[in-house]
């Protein structure tokens, strides 16, 4: 435990339970390592072991479903949304697809009623949110997933969360949303923000 407390100690931090940083010291179980130059801080589990991630989205009312492809005879079959896995209680209005070049930005943008559920078959796109509500108990938060054809997901994004989409790597992307209402051509619910703006604490670009 002294050794532990010492490696709390040039963390710069001070607490009681050397655990909560990770520091476990029985058998078998990570040890504040002895003799090195300088102590560094342990990751912390972020996924299971069959690589589901623990940690729930960071915003309030964002909901995200991993989903596993089924290899077939003659390729993958993914399945995109489901009744049954509970993510919301709202109907599909309309699905889209948004065809992203490589290191495309869709900039920020925000919707009054509607949600979205956005899903990446093609490529890898890291999709930003931050959460613009002043009532909501995560008001203020910035939050990141990188989802695409690897490793696919569906992320449901309620209104009021400002969200941008960025391309990853060298190939097209190719984004479907499956929104809860149709977009609406005479009235489009959908409010924009540059990508580099103040009010948000990180630049798409």
């Amino acid at each position: 435990m002294a050794k532990a407390s010492a490696a709390c100690q040039q963390l710069g931090k001070s607490v009681s339970n050397p655990r909560a940083l990770g520091l476990r010291m029985s058998t078998g179980e990570r040890v504040a390592p002895d003799g090195w130059m300088a102590m560094g801080m342990p990751d912390r589990q972020t996924v299971t072991s069959d690589w589901l991630a623990i940690d729930p989205p960071a915003i309030d009312g964002v909901k995200v479903k991993e989903i596993r492809p089924v290899a077939t005879s003659n390729g993958y079959l993914t399945e995109v949304f489901r009744d049954e896995w509970d993510l919301d209680r709202l109907p599909v209005g309309q699905v889209f697809q948004r065809t992203m070049y490589p290191g495309a930005v869709t900039g920020w943008h925000a919707h009054k009623v509607t949600h979205d559920r956005l899903f990446c078959c093609v490529g890898s796109v890291r999709i930003s949110l931050y959460d613009g509500r002043k009532a909501s108990p995560s008001f203020g938060t910035v939050w990141h997933k990188i989802v695409g054809a690897l490793r696919p997901a569906i992320i449901v994004i309620p209104p009021g969360v400002w969200h941008g989409v960025t391309a990853l790597g060298p190939e097209i992307a190719l984004l479907l949303n499956l929104v809860d209402k149709a977009y609406a051509y005479d009235a489009p619910d959908h409010w924009r923000l540059p990508p580099d703006t103040d009010h948000i604490p990180y630049k798409l670009v």
